[in-house]
């Protein structure tokens, strides 16, 4: 009973960590969710909390958006579906329409998604963002305290550092990226388990749960950290081989292991890739030629600095931060006590694990840090290499310091060396001066306001450096008296270590995270309410980027043209550059990069996209928009002119050069409202449309339209909703061909006489 005890303790202070970091959750209610960013920077939410906060309400850190201008929104989207029992939805909301399943940030096929279709979605939201925190800290004390038999206090430590690391802690509230991270340690324990001898049932079990733990992984929504995560593992299942001899493993058993666990995950995440990189192929990419180019796309050399003072530069949170942009792609911090268990590591007994720590963290460095090399795959243009964010190359320094802090504090807990503990000491003192000199003779011309802050932050760092070094030297001082190494004291000396480590990383996740009341997720204000029982079809824009952010209307059901997300279709890119444009201009660049926010209310082309409200800051004098409310500053019009989402045109134009399609579009002669553009050859005598014939939508929801139609003679019907060959379309209950409109929308030829037409996403 005893054994089982100790056994369990570890385990219990992960969860007591973790009830401290989130006790403002526990104890005030308050959600680990950026939505004080929604309510607080952005309209019609500061005009519906204006009475109550004139100037605006606070809010934490205004770098944490994207959760709740992708994660949160997508994900709500995928739950409704998952509970409408559809596994293929289309998502309209964004981006005039786009596939949603396929979009692997939604988390859609995540298996935690189970937590929301029995909770509440704010709650479910938040339970999954404390469990990232949880599994983070429990799956790396398994892999270090079994598969790297480290003490249970080093692995704890080791533990606590990857819980609250840097990069865990900057991507928290995202719920993705944290998510897909946390599976490494266990995917990495699995890999030992597989190593040792077991029957034919075991390594068979063991197999399908390294293919179904991979699955997971990808599936918790960030492809980016699944590749560097799957480098890590093929590179640790190398590094078993070479280290092991044929009496501990055997290599072809290993490999067929591996290669089973390969088949099961392929097998599995079928659902989501076949359509996947179907898609990529019509997309465009998150990165441009030159982007590459750009500061702080790598992480800037300077920034090093951050690993030992993660708050040189000051903190978005604290409205103080003046390095480059942006502050949560370059932080690695993993405390001062971990970091000094790093340098001591060197000095360990477990030489393999340490080299190969140090080498996957230095090659990782290696491509984060702007080098000829890790330049490479940009100016090659490599596919989907160029397409990533160096940067999160972060995820795996982490990971890799965390390990590599566990097995010093083990080396140190066993067999502490008092000449060990000074070159620790000595070394991080000398990087510690080297900033502070830095800062004092301020050799690069850094202005006063900007160093009055980094003062300010490196205080505590050097404080905690002195307090590690003074336990160190408490310990080795009772050694020294004692002239043997007391265990007991090591043991009184570790548990403070653990102390310190967890005040230093949690104090740094408790400025960054936000905890908002739950009385702001995703309120409803008199305008949401308004669009909310308008009835469907119909689109929004917002004229201003002060309001409603691209996808948040999604979380409410209301379909815009705007969308925010690294891939999003060709061709509308280049149908909303030449609207912005106002011109038939289709060179790129293009100039959006992940975000689209359309404002061209004035050209021609805004009026295909069935826009039926506009939201602006300011008064729109054009007479085709009619006021139809104001709160507070934010007005919404009723665009007048605005085509319905299906409706038959009495000419068809034939053509494919795009340069022509829009030529054509933008051409006097060419009516909008009459006119279609199609890119195969049809022959339809040109007629005008008489009175009795008729387009209207009988029902419709996301992925299916029903449309009853009267028609006098053959005529062709266009439908305001992307092209994608994902819809199927059936008249009169037959399959017939679905054809592009106006370069981005849908077409059918519908003969004469009354017709059913139906069109589904399937």
């Amino acid at each position: 009973m005893k054994n089982k005890i100790i056994v369990i303790i570890p385990f219990l202070c992960i969860l007591l960590f973790a009830g401290v970091f989130f006790r403002q959750t526990f104890f005030s209610g308050k959600l680990p969710v950026p939505t004080d960013t929604l309510v607080g920077m952005y309209h019609p939410w500061l005009d519906f909390i204006a009475k109550e906060y004139p100037s605006g309400i606070p809010y934490k850190n205004f770098l944490i958006t994207d959760p709740i201008r992708q994660q949160i929104p997508w994900r709500k989207l995928a739950i409704d579906s998952i509970r409408k029992g559809n596994f293929n939805p289309w998502n309209p909301y964004a981006f005039s329409g786009t596939p949603l399943s396929t979009n692997i940030q939604s988390g859609f096929f995540y298996p935690f998604n189970v937590l929301f279709l029995f909770l509440p979605f704010p709650i479910a939201w938040t339970a999954l963002i404390i469990l990232q925190q949880i599994l983070s800290g429990m799956f790396m004390y398994v892999f270090l305290k079994i598969s790297n038999k480290l003490s249970s206090l080093a692995s704890l430590f080791g533990a606590s550092c990857f819980m609250f690391c840097g990069f865990s802690t900057v991507w928290l509230t995202w719920g993705t990226i944290g998510q897909t991270l946390l599976w490494l340690p266990l995917l990495l324990f699995l890999c030992d388990v597989l190593t040792t001898p077991s029957g034919l049932k075991k390594r068979i079990c063991i197999t399908t749960s390294l293919g179904v733990i991979l699955t997971t992984q990808y599936f918790a929504g960030h492809s980016q950290v699944f590749f560097y995560s799957f480098l890590v593992f093929i590179a640790y299942v190398l590094y078993r081989l070479i280290i092991s001899t044929p009496k501990d493993i055997s290599r072809k058993y290993l490999w067929m292991s591996i290669g089973g666990s390969v088949l099961v995950f392929v097998f599995l995440t079928a659902i989501h890739w076949i359509p996947f990189f179907s898609q990529i192929s019509e997309s465009s990419r998150v990165l441009y030629g030159s982007l590459f180019k750009e500061e702080g796309f790598f992480i800037p050399l300077q920034n090093i600095v951050q690993f030992v003072v993660p708050d040189f530069f000051g903190n978005p949170a604290t409205l103080n931060y003046w390095g480059i942009w942006n502050y949560g792609e370059f932080s690695g911090y993993i405390g001062i006590a971990g970091l000094m268990f790093v340098l001591y590591s060197i000095f360990s007994r477990k030489k393999h694990e340490v080299i190969f720590w140090f080498s996957i963290t230095m090659i990782a460095l290696l491509f984060a840090f702007p080098t000829t090399l890790s330049q490479l795959p940009y100016t090659l243009r490599i596919p989907f290499l160029s397409s990533l964010q160096p940067t999160r190359l972060l995820a795996i320094v982490d990971i890799g310091l965390s390990v590599l802090a566990a097995i010093g504090f083990d080396a140190w807990l066993r067999y502490s060396r008092k000449k060990y503990v000074m070159i620790t000491i000595f070394i991080t003192a000398i990087i510690i001066s080297f900033v502070w000199y830095v800062v004092k003779i301020n050799p690069y011309g850094i202005a006063k306001e900007q160093l009055d802050v980094t003062y300010r932050n490196i205080l505590l760092p050097s404080v905690i450096f002195l307090l590690v070094s003074a336990v160190f030297s408490f310990c080795g001082v009772l050694d020294y008296f004692l002239k043997k190494r007391n265990q007991s004291v090591a043991v009184v000396g570790a548990v403070i270590f653990i102390g310190i480590s967890f005040f230093d990383l949690s104090r740094f996740g408790w400025k960054f995270t936000p905890f908002t009341d739950p009385t702001l997720f995703f309120p409803k204000t008199q305008i949401i309410s308004y669009l909310q029982v308008q009835k469907k079809p119909y689109r929004i824009t917002a004229l201003d980027d002060r309001i409603m952010p691209p996808n948040v209307s999604s979380y409410y059901g209301i379909e815009s043209i705007a969308g925010y997300d690294p891939l999003y279709d060709r061709r509308y890119e280049i149908f909303i550059a030449a609207m912005e444009r106002g011109e038939p201009n289709i060179n790129p660049p293009y100039g959006f990069n992940r975000i689209i926010t359309p404002k061209n209310i004035g050209s021609r082309l805004f009026q295909l996209f069935g826009v039926r409200y506009v939201i602006s800051l300011s008064d729109v004098t054009d007479i085709r928009f009619n006021k139809v409310m104001q709160e507070g500053q934010t007005r919404l019009y009723e665009y007048l002119d605005a085509l319905p989402r299906a409706y038959m045109v009495e000419k068809v134009v034939y053509e494919k050069d795009e340069k022509k399609i829009f030529e054509t579009l933008y051409d006097p002669s060419f009516s909008i409202e009459k006119d279609a553009i199609v890119e195969e050859q049809m022959s339809l005598i040109p007629s005008k449309v008489s009175e009795n014939e008729k387009v209207v939508i009988t029902s419709y929801s996301d992925n299916q339209i029903h449309i009853s139609i009267q028609a006098n003679t053959s005529r062709f019907v266009v439908v305001g909703n992307l092209f994608h060959k994902g819809w199927n379309t059936y008249l009169d209950g037959k399959p017939v061909t679905l054809l592009r409109a106006n370069y981005l929308f849908m077409g059918v030829i519908v003969p004469e006489g009354p017709h059913s037409l139906e069109l589904k996403y399937e």
